[in-house]
């Protein structure tokens, strides 16, 4: 539906923050904002959707809109099972802000952008990792997306987590020596191993996934320890994409987009990427420029 008159909202909303964008009825991107981690984390969708809310309008007031959206439509960590999904759409329903909303998980607007309706993977790491794929036929599919505690391998949380237990061990006699302890010191101001146990022991998960530049950068550094964490976590991150590919038809190359704030942020992160799924699926393409998200949400809002 082409209205140039309507206000369109499209959001991306992930572990670190949320990237929200305001669109005339054509499509076309007037304004974005960033705002607080809008992720939803069970039983935690109206707090998300609080911070949505949030971003929006920031959003809508930089534009000089008014405070209310035609169309909004959600793209959200967290949101790949049913239930979450509907909590955080009737929270935002509940605000009666929009007209219309409609919320659908992370991966579905990456695809949207990148590949349209067609068919592709994308791989998305930011605070957290996950492959989302469209096969020919149309089914999606996924491998990873299991949070912090059980998977999120090759995330920022990921080498976050990683370079904290090396400095740990490190400082403590039980590991090999590498520059990420003083590193985490001087970078969170803290004295010495107690102080980054205590921490370690109150920190969120995005405070532990903004580690990760520090990690890559000394793996660029030649930091052993580094090195190694950063080459594990694109190890896993092309299984993930190696997991989704065996379900696409064998013979032609699989095409395939990256995702997410860690993969857009680091250049040399994406090379190891790259390289390990090159390496582990064999025939594919894998585009260069990593994928803007927002705007498969305003593409999938346009046709509400």
């Amino acid at each position: 539906m082409s209205d140039p008159a309507r206000i369109l909202i499209g959001v991306d909303a992930g572990g670190s923050q949320t990237t929200a964008a305001v669109a005339d009825g054509n499509g076309t991107v007037l304004v974005r904002a960033e705002g607080a981690p809008g992720a939803v984390r069970p039983g935690d969708a109206d707090g998300a959707a609080a911070r949505i809310v949030d971003t929006c309008r920031e959003a809508l007031t930089k534009a000089e809109r008014p405070l209310r959206g035609d169309v909004l439509v959600v793209g959200a960590a967290g949101t790949g099972r049913e239930a979450e999904r509907l909590a955080l759409e009737a929270a935002l329903e509940g605000t009666r802000l929009f007209a219309r909303v409609h919320v659908t998980h992370d991966g579905a607007i990456a695809l949207q952008s990148a590949f349209g309706d067609g068919a592709g993977i994308v791989l998305i790491a930011g605070t957290g990792s996950i492959a989302w794929g469209r096969l020919p036929g149309g089914e999606t599919v996924r491998s990873g997306g299991l949070g912090p505690a059980l998977g999120d391998h090759g995330s920022g949380h990921d080498l976050g987590r990683g370079a904290l237990r090396a400095a740990g061990l490190a400082l403590d006699g039980l590991g090999p020596p590498t520059a990420l302890a003083e590193r985490l010191l001087r970078r969170l101001h803290l004295a010495g191993l107690d102080d980054l146990v205590a921490w370690t022991g109150s920190a969120s998960v995005a405070t532990v996934a903004a580690l990760a530049p520090d990690v890559l950068a000394l793996a660029e550094e030649e930091d052993p320890i580094a090195v190694a964490l950063a080459d594990a976590g694109a190890d896993a991150l092309a299984r993930h994409v190696a997991g989704v590919a065996a379900r696409f038809p064998r013979g032609s190359a699989v095409p395939v987009a990256l995702g997410g704030g860690l993969l857009a942020r680091s250049a040399a992160y994406r090379k190891r990427v790259v390289a390990r799924i090159l390496a582990e699926v064999g025939p594919a393409e894998v585009r260069p420029a990593t994928v803007d998200a927002v705007l498969g949400a305003i593409h999938l809002a346009r046709s509400l």
